[in-house]
């Protein structure tokens, strides 16, 4: 009996059983260490998992187990409150905040993104949009609701209106408010012909710590104006426009992490170390041959390299497989390279990067070594954050100065001392 009455506070507090989805979503993130809320902005959400302070790799991967178990199970907030107080014991963690605030928040927080973003996918699939085209904006049974959000109450507008974009839920912190899916025969049912009119959107400016200043609608909490789930799984277009926007390379995507190696003072030129390996001027340059010549260097189908910083630690994973699918034939020959690039980098810099036709979110790594074969060679190595761990995904040899010096941006997560 106990158990059904701990379903049913799930599925009425946050819209839902734990679903597939909503899981998925969730474990795809990657653990970030973050001092502040606001370290991860907006659409950085969706790939990153922070608990503001959680700074230790151990502190934040305990967080993260116990808001799994609530996301995957249906642990209510008063388990993971007994969680919570086992970690901080175990941890010494000293957080901002009263415990209940506290836990509430971060609970509240993951919980709604992570069914929002799962419904989202399911609500944007081909097959559900030829149904029910139609999203439906419900406020949540808040004590104290917002007036913004509560005016919002049994607006209808198609799956794909722009209006999505800044107003899907959750639109701040606690917010309970959902979006369900609509037929025409629903839309009859309320007495409409069709869909409603586009709100016009009015904004205010937000000044963050550190004195940078954005637009925000009004009515949403400063970071909450984005589309989770389309940040997530990005919207669904057409192939022929995604042919169009792979054509255009790394300009199909937008930076949102700022920083570069000039603006946090970094060495201009990357030393030329003395390479370990040689050039396979012989190297079969099929993707079996590639997989093979990877798998002789690393030792194995697969191997883990791992960095750490301070009291963080990260792993990055090289699957023969995947990575032999992504290297160009071309560069065949420098995969030699590839442990000493791993073992002995430059810098590692991390970036979230927005995809400008669907929306959706990605976290790379981009692994730099400067290596000496007479003249000067830059290796590059592209990491992609895949369930949770980043992977080996692309390897680039290359001789061109400025095309280095533009790898080197976002937050840059490991040096050379």
């Amino acid at each position: 009996m106990s158990n059904l009455k701990v379903t049913s506070k799930i599925t009425r507090e946050y819209g839902g059983r734990p679903f597939d989805e909503a899981i998925a979503f969730f474990r795809q993130k990657l653990n970030i260490p973050t001092e502040h809320w606001d370290d991860l902005w907006k659409e950085q959400h969706a790939k990153g998992f922070m608990v503001a302070g959680a700074m230790k790799a151990e502190l934040l991967t305990d967080l993260r187990i116990a808001m799994d178990k609530a996301i995957s199970s249906g642990t209510t907030l008063k388990d993971f409150r007994k969680d919570f107080d086992k970690i901080v014991e175990k941890h010494g963690w000293i957080y901002k905040g009263g415990r209940n605030w506290r836990t509430k928040v971060i609970y509240d927080t993951n919980v709604r993104t992570a069914y929002m973003a799962g419904r989202y996918q399911q609500m944007t699939d081909p097959d559900v949009t030829a149904l029910r085209p139609y999203f439906l904006y419900r406020h949540g049974d808040s004590r104290n609701p917002r007036p913004h959000h509560l005016a919002l109450d049994g607006l209808v507008l198609r799956y794909d209106d722009p209006f999505w974009k800044t107003h899907y839920p959750p639109n701040g912190w606690g917010c309970k408010c959902k979006v369900l899916s609509l037929s025409k025969r629903d839309l009859a049912k309320m007495g409409k012909t069709g869909p409603d009119k586009t709100p016009e959107i009015e904004t205010r400016t937000y000044e963050d710590r550190n004195g940078n200043k954005s637009q925000v609608p009004v009515g949403i909490d400063p970071g909450f104006d984005y589309n989770v789930g389309k940040a997530a799984w990005g919207s669904r277009i057409s192939q022929t426009a995604m042919d169009a926007w792979r054509k255009q390379g790394s300009g199909a995507w937008e930076k949102l992490s700022a920083g570069n190696y000039i603006t946090l003072g970094r060495p201009e030129v990357i030393p030329a170390d003395t390479p370990v390996a040689a050039v396979n001027h012989k190297a079969d340059t099929s993707i079996p041959g590639m997989q093979k010549d990877i798998e002789s260097v690393i030792g194995g189908s697969e191997r883990i390299f791992s960095f750490s910083k301070g009291e963080m630690s990260w792993d990055v994973m090289v699957n023969a497989s995947v990575l032999a699918e992504h290297i160009d034939p071309a560069r065949a020959k420098y995969i030699p390279f590839l442990p000493e690039t791993l073992f002995d980098p430059f810098e590692i810099w991390m970036a979230f990067e927005k995809h400008k036709g669907t929306g959706k979110v990605v976290l790379r790594q981009r692994i730099i070594k400067g290596i000496d074969m007479g003249r000067k060679q830059g290796m590059l190595v592209v990491t992609n954050s895949v369930n949770g761990v980043m992977e080996a995904w692309t390897m680039i040899p290359s001789e061109r100065i400025k095309y280095l010096q533009n790898q080197r941006y976002g937050e840059l997560v490991w040096k050379r001392n």
